[in-house]
């Protein structure tokens, strides 16, 4: 589960919007690597281990290796997880390019925000807040466990996401 959060995570924040770019959508990387395009990460990851290697043979080492990772994540995640990955970026590509910078912009604030030994509580929070109706997310809002647990700005931001990620499909 970490893994394809991860991935969504770069996904929908690893690309800094480009003026006019040649593709759709985010890259999939991270900053020092740079993004990788949603085009050729899908060529990689069809390739052959031969192909493969010899494909990401004549790329900088940096690049090389970012995308040697995010093909090691790929293989480790389970079917449902790989699935629900691709049904994310579908739905992020559907969106529109405001809608995209918007989500780009809540997950880099979520980096930013939210340590790495943080991050899983709250996301796990965000979901929670998603799937609850109006008094049961007023109720989870409220609770000491909430308050105690998050800054004031991180629980703005937490509802924020809550409120403005597509839901899961």
């Amino acid at each position: 589960m970490r893994l394809a959060l991860s991935l969504i995570l770069a996904l929908t924040v690893a690309a800094e919007p480009q003026p006019k770019p040649k593709f759709k959508g985010p890259g999939i990387g991270d900053r020092k690597g740079g993004p990788i395009r949603p085009e050729s990460f899908e060529k990689f990851r069809n390739l052959s281990p031969e192909e493969r290697r010899a494909a990401l043979q004549n790329l900088p080492r940096e690049r090389r290796e970012n995308i040697e990772r995010r093909l090691a994540e790929w293989e480790k995640m389970s079917p449902q997880d790989r699935q629900r990955v691709q049904g994310s970026y579908a739905r992020f590509q559907e969106m529109t390019p405001e809608k995209q910078n918007q989500v780009r912009q809540l997950f880099r604030r979520f980096s930013e925000t939210f340590p790495v030994e943080r991050r899983l509580q709250a996301q796990g929070t965000i979901r929670r807040l998603k799937k609850a109706d109006a008094e049961e997310r007023k109720r989870i809002i409220e609770s000491k466990r909430f308050l105690e647990s998050y800054t004031d700005e991180e629980r703005k931001l937490l509802e924020q996401m809550a409120d403005e990620l597509p839901d899961r499909q």
